[in-house]
Formats: C-alpha cells, sequence, structure tokens
C-alpha cells in the first residue's frame, strides 16, 4: 500500500486520461471526456492519498493540468484545446518539471521532501545536509523531466518520443540517480562535522572502516546524558555497522556519557583514555571494544 501511494497512485488518473484520449482518437470531445475522466478518477486517488498521508505536489500538478484541459474544453477555447489534442504527452511532462521546479526558485520545499521523509530517518532530517540532497535531487529531476518533455515536443505523434523514450528517461537515468547522485555529492563535498551527539553517533555507521572490524560481532549501547539526552547504540555484524534509536537487547559495551564529553572525544579536542581515567564518562563492558573504536570509526 505504501509503495502504491508513494510510486503508482498518480499515475491511476494519468493512465485513464490518456486511454480516453486515445480511444476518442484526440478529437475536441475526447479532450473534454479525458480531462473530465481524468480529473474524478484523480480527485478520488487524492481524496484517498490525503486521508492516508501521502498527498504529493504532483498529485497537485496533475490536477490543474486537468482542470485546464476541462475549462478550455467547456468554454470553447480552441487554441487551448489543440495543445492537449497534440501535445498532451509534452503537457504532462512540462507539469512535472515545473512542479519540481517552482517550489525550487522559490525556496519552498521540493517535491523530494516527500519521499525523503519516509525514507530517512528522523536524525538525518535535521541536518542541513538533507535539504542540500533533497534540492540537488530536485535539479537532476527538473532536468530529467524537462528533457522528457522535449522528446514529446520533438515527435508529438510518435508513441516513441512520447511514452517510450520519456519513460525510459525516467527508468534508466532518473530513478537510479537516487543511489549514485547523493553519493557521488558527499566525495566531492564531504558534510561538515554533526554538531548534535545525536547525529554523531547515528552516522558512525558512515565513517565504519570494515576491515577493522574484521569478524567482530558487537552490540555498543551510548547512554547520553546532559543537554541533548537520548540511548542510542550500534550494531556490528559481518563487516557492516548499523546505528538505532533506544536500548540494544544485550550490549557488550555501555558508554555512559555527557553529550560535551563524547563530542569533544570525537572532535579529537579529548583523549578518549584520559576522559575515562578522570572519570568524564564511564564504560561497563568490553574495554578492549572500547579501546577498538578509534579504529572501527575514522571521524577524521
Amino acid at each position: 500500500m505504501r509503495f502504491f501511494f508513494m510510486h503508482l497512485g498518480t499515475l491511476v488518473g494519468i493512465i485513464t486520461y490518456f486511454q480516453v484520449l486515445e480511444r476518442g482518437h484526440y478529437t475536441p470531445e475526447a479532450v473534454r471526456s479525458a480531462a473530465v475522466i481524468g480529473l474524478l478518477v484523480h480527485g478520488t486517488y487524492m481524496a484517498i492519498a490525503r486521508w492516508r498521508g501521502y498527498l504529493k505536489q504532483f498529485d497537485i500538478g496533475v490536477t490543474l493540468l486537468f482542470a485546464v484541459a476541462a475549462i478550455s474544453a467547456f468554454a470553447g477555447i480552441g487554441p487551448v484545446v489543440s495543445l492537449f489534442q497534440r501535445y498532451s504527452p509534452a503537457l504532462l511532462f512540462a507539469t512535472l518539471t515545473l512542479t519540481a521546479l517552482i517550489p525550487l526558485l522559490l525556496g519552498r520545499e521540493t517535491f523530494t521532501y516527500f519521499y525523503g521523509r519516509r525514507n530517512s530517518p528522523p536524525w538525518q532530517q535535521k541536518l542541513a545536509l538533507f535539504d542540500s540532497i533533497n534540492r540537488l535531487m530536485t535539479v537532476f529531476w527538473t532536468l530529467v523531466f524537462a528533457g522528457a518533455t522535449a522528446l514529446c515536443l520533438w515527435e508529438p505523434t510518435n508513441p516513441l518520443y512520447t511514452l517510450v523514450f520519456p519513460n525510459l528517461l525516467v527508468l534508466l537515468v532518473g530513478i537510479p540517480a537516487q543511489f549514485w547522485l547523493p553519493p557521488l555529492y558527499l566525495k566531492l563535498y564531504p558534510p561538515e562535522f554533526p554538531t548534535s551527539t545525536e547525529a554523531l553517533i547515528m552516522s558512525m555507521p558512515f565513517v565504519f572502516d570494515p576491515k577493522a572490524a574484521g569478524e567482530t560481532r558487537a552490540h555498543i549501547q551510548f547512554r547520553v546524558s546532559g543537554e541533548e539526552p537520548g540511548d542510542y547504540y550500534l550494531r556490528i555484524l559481518r563487516g557492516r555497522c548499523e546505528s538505532f534509536e533506544g536500548m540494544a537487547e544485550s550490549a557488550d559495551l555501555t558508554v555512559h556519557t555527557p553529550n560535551a564529553v563524547w563530542m569533544r572525544i570525537a572532535r579529537g579536542e579529548l583523549d578518549g583514555g584520559q576522559a575515562l581515567a578522570e572519570g568524564l564518562y564511564r564504560a561497563e563492558g568490553d574495554y578492549q571494544l572500547l579501546a577498538k573504536i578509534p579504529e572501527l570509526f575514522k571521524t577524521r
């Protein structure tokens, strides 16, 4: 159900519109019927999506597109109706382009935030990097949609240019970008050091060294006090590290630390062993694992 509302639901009204338009042979009457039926189908979907908390910016953009077509058809605005007869695919992708671009230019939240908030943990959403990645992805998708629009305009009556090539552009260029573009951006523009203990601990898997870990299997619990209290833990298994909020069922090492102390240790401003000896923080469990933390996580 989640996958449907996030990725497929908006397509229902769009497919319906084009099916009705094609069966009506792209006549002005077909434009009117397709727009009205598309509005009804898409409006029903939007009502359900809003109820389930999955209403997207693209849903609103598609609604406006169908509304312009319907109003123009009923009002007898011939030039606009003619555009929908010949250029409906191009108008659709142009609508997606503008829906992505306008909020970006206005400095508002773009359509990518909808997906970002549902695919990333809350702590990541507090980082400035979250905004940077979302805006980067928006720029990329704007270019993809603009490219699809250009293809549709190149040969507006050829299905290869109005259906096959634009959708291949989305499927083969747009969608895979989420896997390679953010890592490339982070490589070119490394993020600043975390400013909160939550972000510091939860992002430790990003600086985890599998080679240093070897066959290590462990749960490391952090119980943070001070101005930013919280409980977090790391799970190291099979050369991988994952971070979680809350308490581990069984921890091999538990670190009790004020947030300011652990931040200073991570920045290299305070020696971890000396801080432990001075009682600035305390640990329970595997002290060898504690001593190995600087090797496992290369924060600098």
